[in-house]
C-alpha cells in the first residue's frame, strides 16, 4: 500500500505487446462457452455528468461524518436520487463510536428478487497521512470516493429513464475511510454497520452486486481484484469482456490483482453479496493512484475518459445482463 515513486503506467504498453503476442485461442467448440453479446440498446453515458458530479461533491468540502459538510452533502445525495425517482433509505446509526449515514436507493419493485447492488463509499478521509507536508489536513477526496459516486449517479439518471427488467439498489457507503492502517476493521464503518443491522433489504435479496472505487483517476488501470476473483469470478469475466468488447481492454487490464480489505471484502465474506471491486490499483503492487490519501486528491486528478470507460462498461453491462441469465 502506497504511492508509486515510477511512473507505472509505462509498463502498460509492454504489459500488452505481451498478451498480444500469444497464440491466438482456437476456433470455438461445442463445449465452449457463449460469446459475450452486448444488447445495442442501451443508454449512452455520459463522463461530463458525471464529472460535474464530482465538483459538486466537493464544492461542499471534506465529506467527514459528524461535519456540516457531510450532512450538507447528504442532503443533496438524497434530493438527486429521489429526484431520479427512487425510494431512498437513510440508514442512520453509530458504529464503533462513529455516525453512520448510509444512503440507500432503491429502483425496481420491492418485491422484486433477486435485486442487484451498486454500491460506492461517499464520505472522505480525515487526515492525509500519505501527504509528505500536510499529514494532519483532510483530503479533498475527488478519486477517493467522489469519483465511484459520480459515476452511480449517472447511472441512476438512466434507471429512471430506461428501466431495467430487475430491481437494482445503489448504496452509497459512509465511514468507509476513517481506518488506521494496522487496526482491524477500522475500515469500512458504514458497510459493516449494515451487515449487523441491513434495511430495506437483507443481504440475501442481492444475487450479486458492484462496487466503484477511485475510478476517475488518470492512466486508471484496474486489475482483477483478488477478492472479486475469488467470491463472484464469473461476474468479474463478465465485466471485464464486456470492456474488451468496448475497446477498454488497456484500463481493465486482464491480471490478477492483490486483495484489498473494502468494503465489497466484508459484503462477500460477511454478507454472501457476490461483489466485484472495481478499483484503480498499481498493476506493479505499488499502491494506489500517487495522489492517494494526500491533499492533491482535488479535481485536479479526474480524467474523463476513466470515467467513461468505467461508465459505459458498468451501463453496457447492467443493460445485457440480469440476475436471471448471469450467475456469479
Amino acid at each position: 500500500m502506497g504511492n508509486a515513486p515510477m511512473r507505472w503506467w509505462a509498463w502498460i504498453p509492454i504489459l500488452w505487446m505481451g498478451w498480444s503476442c500469444q497464440s491466438p485461442p482456437p476456433p470455438p467448440s461445442s463445449s465452449s462457452p457463449p460469446p459475450i453479446l452486448l444488447r445495442t440498446e442501451r443508454p449512452a453515458f455520459s463522463a461530463d455528468s458525471a464529472y460535474k458530479w464530482i465538483e459538486t461533491q466537493l464544492h461542499f468540502g471534506p465529506r467527514i461524518p459528524g461535519t456540516s459538510a457531510h450532512a450538507a452533502c447528504a442532503e443533496w445525495l438524497v434530493a438527486e436520487l429521489q429526484r431520479r425517482g427512487a425510494r431512498v433509505t437513510q440508514q442512520r446509526g453509530t458504529f464503533r463510536g462513529t455516525p453512520i449515514r448510509n444512503i440507500i436507493a432503491a429502483f425496481g419493485a420491492d418485491s422484486m428478487r433477486p435485486r442487484v447492488l451498486l454500491s460506492a463509499h461517499w464520505d472522505s478521509r480525515p487526515w492525509a497521512d500519505r501527504d509528505p507536508t500536510q499529514g494532519n489536513a483532510p483530503v479533498p477526496g475527488a478519486n477517493d470516493g467522489a469519483s465511484g459516486v459520480a459515476v452511480l449517479l449517472e447511472v441512476a439518471r438512466h434507471l429512471s429513464q430506461n428501466a431495467l427488467p430487475y430491481a437494482v439498489d445503489i448504496i452509497f457507503w459512509d465511514a468507509e475511510d476513517l481506518g488506521r492502517e494496522g487496526v482491524e476493521d477500522s475500515y469500512c464503518l458504514g458497510s459493516q454497520y449494515w451487515l449487523a443491522h441491513p434495511e430495506p433489504f437483507p443481504p440475501s435479496s442481492y444475487a450479486w452486486g458492484i462496487h466503484l472505487d477511485m475510478v476517475g483517476g488518470r492512466q486508471a488501470v484496474f486489475p482483477q481484484e483478488a477478492y472479486s476473483r475469488e467470491y463472484a469470478p464469473n461476474l468479474l469475466n463478465h465485466i471485464w469482456q464486456v470492456a474488451r468488447l468496448l475497446g477498454y481492454e488497456r484500463i481493465f487490464i486482464p491480471l490478477s490483482g492483490e486483495p484489498i480489505t473494502d468494503d465489497p471484502y466484508y459484503l462477500s465474506s460477511k454478507g454472501g453479496i457476490p461483489m466485484v471491486n472495481i478499483i484503480q490499483r498499481d498493476p506493479m503492487g505499488k499502491g494506489f493512484f500517487p495522489e492517494w490519501h494526500t491533499t492533491r486528491d482535488d479535481i485536479s486528478v479526474i480524467d474523463r475518459a476513466t470515467l467513461q470507460a468505467v461508465g459505459e462498461t458498468l451501463i453496457a453491462f447492467l443493460y445485457s445482463f440480469s440476475p436471471q441469465t448471469l450467475s456469479p
